[in-house]
């Protein structure tokens, strides 16, 4: 597998453009973070302030700088505002295997925007870096998340029971797959 930390990444859709986080992200992040519907099948409850969405992105931006992931900004083709963002990360070099994750903006959803980001980081994942297979963990009550999945050919392939402790309750996880091959 290719070396994380140097790699062009900037990606197109008929209508996106992916490119690198940046701290500049940080008021467009915290309007995703802190949305209790956008947040509502996330590990982790909803950010409060706009310092706790910049602390996110610069552990994803110096998780990105050691190679350990690569984080995408998903904007309009012909803007450069943050409407959502796509990772890889837990990368498994020795089994070319990466787990994907995903939010957008709720003003954006049920336009396909997140399906088209998706499909660009798939692309890119198989053809450019070599993955073998891509994994997703998603709440089992997460209608939207599993249904772009299924459509872009992720397999459920196991429930994880009471995988996240959040809010003081435990949370399970669909295991979801996508091979090369598929």
């Amino acid at each position: 597998m290719m070396d994380l930390k140097n790699i062009a990444c900037e990606l197109d859709t008929s209508e996106l453009h992916l490119r690198r986080i940046a701290l500049s992200d940080a008021e467009a992040m915290f309007a995703m973070l802190s949305d209790a519907e956008s947040m509502k099948y996330w590990s982790s409850p909803p950010v409060s302030d706009v310092s706790d969405a910049l602390e996110i992105l610069q552990k994803d931006i110096e998780s990105d700088a050691r190679g350990d992931s690569i984080c995408w900004a998903v904007t309009l083709r012909d803007e450069d505002e943050m409407i959502g963002k796509c990772i890889l990360f837990q990368f498994s070099p020795a089994n070319r295997r990466a787990e994907i994750g995903f939010i957008l903006n709720r003003d954006y959803w049920r336009r396909g925007l997140m399906h088209q980001a998706l499909e660009a980081v798939i692309h890119f994942a198989f053809n450019t870096l070599k993955l073998h297979r891509i994994e997703a963990d998603v709440d089992p009550d997460n209608a939207g998340s599993l249904g772009i999945l299924d459509k872009l050919g992720f397999e459920r392939e196991g429930l994880f029971r009471d995988r996240w402790q959040l809010n003081d309750g435990w949370v399970d996880s669909v295991m979801l797959g996508l091979l090369n091959r598929d």
